[in-house]
């Protein structure tokens, strides 16, 4: 009984010992393994670190040289520009740009508007001219010191007003300091301001004395120090609106004076604009039509009724004719037509020619002899967009005007768009765009 009871015993601290060496072990075990975890735990959070760093790294790299790929360049007209996927503009990009609109400056057609008094009185013309350089208007009887002026880049603005031979003497005064004329009948104010070194000339010309004389008036700007002088009332009250302080008539003339066509021009066509009557890729139709109805060429045809003749290009080209249809507008098809095909369908109506490649003096030139011109800008006139179109590099907002007036003395030209109206603009913005491309079709 006391040896059964003692192998219990034995059996059972072999037991003890045993399970605590083997705990003492695992516990070792468990350590080992859990150091082993962190640090496998750890070299796989660096190593994915490492990764992602590198993946980044890699991923700008990528991108930038995706950049550089998609940036794309070509020659045009001479010039390298920046070509663009093929993206066909349209009233989105009328709607969120401008077109550059002023009001006609002086030099205009406003300047010579009333009729000539009927009179019996002995005249002769009195030339106006504009330097473009210090702004100043000029008014000579003499035509040499006229064309003499013209010679070193005054601008002749044609004849201002007429004036009789005899009346009362107008005095005509140089400012050497700041190079203005001044013209007053007043002999006590001519002899005030040649003490302050003005420079007395003589009479320029003779005020008109009689009844129905017409008011010559005259204004001062106090920011700029200079007067001008003029027959038309409504000029008279925008410059006046402008800061101009009207100081009364300056003299009477006998007549109106006529405008010089070399100088100023306006034709005023007709103009259509493409959304409102359902045409929003009719642009070109629509210059057509407005120069061809100037003309006296059907007059009574609507834009829709012309636009249902254009010829369509059967290859997606517009020198072939037009592309889709002028009624729809879509950013994938370049819904245009180009000079050439356009000058053939204008032809079966009227006197129509291609004259692409001309300078802007030879469209002004047309305008002059009483020729509108289609001339092919940008929308609004904003900087040109080139695209690479399955044809060939094309402009992505491609646009077409009437180009209809000048003024030379302002430097403004006219233009019928069928988008934006009828305005005056810059000419050197509407020349840097029609310079892109030269695409111009006259109507004669």
């Amino acid at each position: 009984m006391k040896k059964g009871v003692g192998y219990l015993v034995c059996v059972t601290l072999l037991s003890t010992t045993m399970l605590a060496t083997m705990l003492a072990t695992t516990s070792v075990l468990a350590e080992e393994t859990i150091d082993t975890t962190t640090n496998t735990t750890m070299n796989k959070q660096t190593i994915m670190s490492t990764y992602t760093e590198e993946q980044t790294k890699s991923s700008t790299v990528t991108e930038e040289d995706q950049v550089n790929e998609e940036v794309q360049t070509t020659i045009v007209n001479g010039e390298q520009v920046t070509v663009e996927p093929p993206v066909k503009e349209g009233q989105a990009e009328a709607e969120a740009t401008e077109a550059p609109k002023e009001e006609l400056q002086e030099g205009g057609s406003s300047l010579y508007a009333r009729s000539a008094i009927q009179s019996s009185v002995q005249t002769f013309p009195m030339y106006r001219l504009f330097n473009p350089y210090s702004g100043e208007h000029f008014y000579t009887r003499d035509t040499g010191e006229r064309d003499k002026l013209r010679k070193i880049g005054w601008n002749y603005e044609g004849v201002g007003w007429q004036a009789p031979t005899t009346g009362a003497p107008v005095y005509r005064l140089y400012n050497r300091y700041n190079g203005e004329h001044f013209y007053t009948l007043n002999a006590k104010e001519r002899d005030n301001i040649t003490k302050y070194g003005w420079k007395y000339e003589g009479i320029g010309w003779y005020s008109y004395t009689g009844t129905n004389g017409i008011p010559v008036s005259r204004l001062y700007s106090k920011r700029v120090n200079w007067h001008h002088y003029t027959l038309d009332e409504k000029e008279k009250n925008v410059i006046s609106k402008q800061g101009w302080n009207y100081e009364g008539v300056g003299w009477y003339a006998v007549g109106n004076g006529q405008q010089t066509n070399d100088d100023y021009k306006f034709l005023g066509v007709k103009n259509y604009n493409q959304y409102a009557l359902g045409a929003p890729s009719g642009c070109e139709g629509a210059s057509l039509l407005q120069a061809l109805q100037y003309k006296g060429k059907i007059t009574n045809w609507s834009l829709t009724q012309f636009l249902n003749t254009i010829p369509k290009s059967t290859n997606g080209n517009p020198n072939t004719g037009f592309v889709g249809s002028p009624f729809v507008e879509n950013s994938w098809t370049y819904s245009a037509i180009y000079p050439a095909p356009l000058t053939t369908w204008g032809q079966k109506y009227g006197n129509v020619q291609n004259i692409s490649g001309s300078s802007m003096n030879i469209l002004l030139n047309e305008v002059k002899s009483g020729n509108p011109v289609v001339a092919w800008v940008t929308i609004n006139f904003q900087p040109i967009r080139w695209g690479n179109w399955n044809f060939g590099v094309a402009a992505n907002n491609n646009h077409a005007v009437t180009l209809d007036g000048y003024n030379k003395g302002s430097n403004q030209v006219h233009v019928s768009d069928p988008i934006s109206g009828s305005y005056w603009l810059s000419r050197t913005t509407f020349e840097n765009i029609y310079n892109a491309r030269k695409y111009a079709v006259v109507v004669k």
